[in-house]
Formats: structure tokens, sequence, C-alpha cells
């Protein structure tokens, strides 16, 4: 059993460090992997709790884009049990000093600059992942299969039929081995996407990163990978279960419509996050009126629903008033939808309010198109964390409010 074997000193290192521009006014304040998903859960917490479950006991979280969400939510690494004797949860910064996203010169070389993070715990093995992606793997079987090929790299692959020029692409011989990799192509080689799932031998990653220190920037799917290839022994595992990259509002939005469809199972995977950043630990069972109305939906702690909710996702907090229709729609914690208004095919951030008789996602775009269009070709309404909708107010399908705004 898996249990029973005894891996080499293994290091975990989650990529969490940045924001992402299609991801609009919901990344404005947070990275992408503090983004909430699910309720009362953040991204992050899907490879946090992947580890975990791996019983890898050391994990640095490398970031840098506002990471103050991410250093409150992770903490010490409690709710993973992070904490102990030779365990422990690190935020990774930058080392340099500057005001611009890039204090990291891509993600291998937030790697290269923590490589003393790694040898400090005598690593052997590197397991380096993406901390913004959903889904449950047991990277124990990647390892051993890491280990009994003899590997210096292995990386994991999905096979997504539709091309997308967001990926990069791996070609498998029959052995398992990476003949071919390519990132971003614009004709890819197949149906073989990398899922930022890495696992390193030490020696050969710290050689290949450290002849890679002078380029102006460093990441690994255009310069790590490659330079791996050319030393011969990189491998591929298929992951055959569910993954979504939620990089766009479009797939951050139908995410969630997979988790209500129950293609995501937050308790057979066993998330865990840390309820005392999400307030959860002060929160009461959700409350429900004799005329509310609630249908395929997933309602969190603390809730007051007094109208109705239709296949969407409420965080804890959230407040819907009497005769307020919420459809279709994500709403982050401590949302408030006033009495009358109407919310359909939205994401409403954190502390946001609509006022009474508005509607968010109802009319159509004015001519021309909305600002929103661009975001979500879904024409997903997007309302700002502690954004403020008058009562009376109408946010047409695929428009957006920054965080703070009034209108």
């Amino acid at each position: 059993m898996l249990s029973r074997i005894t891996f080499p000193q293994t290091t975990g290192m989650v990529l969490a460090g940045g924001r992402v521009g299609e991801l609009s006014v919901l990344t404005l304040e947070r990275p992408k992997a503090a983004l909430p998903f699910a309720g009362h859960f953040r991204i992050v917490d899907f490879a946090l709790s992947n580890m975990a479950r791996a019983g890898i006991t050391n994990v640095g979280i490398l970031s840098q884009y506002r990471p103050s969400s991410l250093i409150d939510h992770i903490g010490v690494g409690e709710s993973w049990d992070f904490v102990g004797l030779e365990r422990g949860a690190k935020i990774l910064p930058p080392y340099h000093a500057a005001e611009a996203t890039d204090w990291y010169r891509g993600n291998a070389d937030a790697v290269l600059q923590n490589l003393s993070y790694l040898e400090g715990r005598d690593t052997q093995i590197a397991l380096i992942v993406s901390g913004d992606h959903i889904y449950a793997m047991d990277y124990r079987r990647l390892i051993l299969e890491h280990l009994e090929r003899g590997a210096e790299l292995t990386m994991a692959f999905k096979r997504i039929p539709e091309p997308d020029r967001r990926y990069g692409y791996g070609v498998l011989d029959a052995s398992g081995r990476v003949v071919e990799y390519a990132e971003k192509p614009a004709s890819p080689p197949g149906d073989l996407v990398s899922l930022t799932i890495y696992v390193f031998q030490m020696e050969p990653l710290a050689e290949v990163l450290l002849a890679l220190r002078e380029h102006d920037s460093i990441e690994f799917g255009r310069d790590v990978i490659p330079a791996m290839l050319a030393r011969g022994r990189v491998y591929g595992h298929i992951h055959d279960g569910y993954w979504a990259y939620t990089r766009t509002v479009d797939s951050y939005y139908d995410a969630h419509r997979d988790l209500l469809d129950g293609k995501i199972d937050i308790d057979a995977w066993q998330v865990r996050t840390n309820n005392v950043d999400n307030g959860l630990v002060r929160q009461v069972p959700p409350i429900f009126r004799a005329w509310t109305e609630a249908s395929d939906c997933l309602i969190s702690e603390g809730c007051i629903v007094e109208g109705a909710v239709r296949g969407s996702v409420l965080g804890p907090g959230v407040r819907i008033g009497r005769g307020a229709v919420v459809e279709a729609s994500i709403l982050f914690g401590d949302a408030v939808v006033e009495p009358g208004a109407r919310v359909r095919a939205a994401i409403v951030d954190k502390r946001a309010l609509i006022g009474a008789q508005a509607a968010v996602g109802i009319d159509a775009p004015a001519e021309g198109g909305a600002r929103g269009a661009v975001v979500s070709a879904k024409g997903i309404a997007l309302v700002g964390k502690a954004a403020r909708l008058q009562p009376g107010s109408r946010l047409p399908r695929g428009g957006i409010v920054a965080p703070g705004e009034e209108r």
C-alpha cells in the first residue's frame, strides 16, 4: 500500500503568486490562488489539501501579488496539519524590493530564489504545483511512478480535446517518456495538457535553474522543461480525474456549476480550509424563512435567505432580502442583496451591496457592448469587493463594477 511506502525527503512548493488579468475585478485585490471557491474555501486549499493527504509536511508558498489575503488564510498551516516537529508551511515572498508584480522574474525564478528553502530541508524530491487549479490528486502515486522510472522530472498531464493556446502540450512515447513539449503553441502537437504539477529530483532541478539564472526571466514551460528534456529523463503521468483551470471568469463560473452538478466533491476530496480566517467558526447554520425558495444551490453557514435562490453558490454570511431573486450566480461572503433586487448570471464579491429593486445581469448590454463583454463571453456580470449598487440601479449582462465603487 502507498501509505506504507517510505519516500525520499519530499518538499512541496506551491506557485501562488500572480494576479490573473482575465479575472478582472475579482483579482484586483488578491492573487488568484486566494479567490474564494465553493462558499468558504479558497482555490489554494486544493493544492494544500493534496499535499496534506500525501503526507508532505513541509510546503513553501511562493506569493508576490498582494499576498496579505494568502498570509492571513494559510497562517502557519495548522488547518492542513503543517504544524509540529519537522513540519511547516511558509509564505515565500520575493527577496527583491520592487513595486511591480514581476519581483519574481517568472514562476521558475521564484523557485530559484528559494533554493535555500529546499536545500535547508535536505530535499531529495521537490514537488512543485500550481496553487490556482481545482482538482484532487494522489501525489504519492505520482512520486512512486517518478521513482520507479528513474525520472529526473515527472509532469502531470490531462487530455483536453479542444485546442487552447493558453496551455503547454506534451507528447509521450509508449513508455511514458516525454519526447516533445510546446508551451502555448499555435498548433498543439496533441491533446495532453500540462497541469503545472512537477516532481523533480533536487540535484538536476538546481543545476538547470542555476544555469538559467542570468536570463531576464525564467519560466518552467518555456525554459526549464526544454532544458530537462535535453537531459532525457522526463516522464509524464496522465490524470484522468476532474481538473479546472479557472483562469477566466467563464471557467471560474463553470467550475461552480460543476460543483453544483456533483463533479467536484469537496468532502470526498478531503479539502481543508482555514475556518478561522473565513469566519466560519463564528457562523450559525443558514436561516431560511417559511417563504424562502432555495433549489440547486450551495448555501454556506451564516446566510440569511428571505428570497429565492436558484442554481447559485452563497458564501458565509450572505443576506438575501425578502422578494429578492438570485439565479445562476456566485456570491462571496457577507454580500447583501436587498429586498426586491434581482441577480442573474453574476459574481458578487465580498461585502458588496445590491440595493433594493436593483437588477444585475438582467438587461441586455447597451449598444456597443458592456465593459464586461471582453471579460466574459457568457456575459457574466461582476460586482467588485465592497461595491454598492444603489436601489433601483441596473447593471446589464457582462457589466462590471469596480471594488468599492458606488453607482
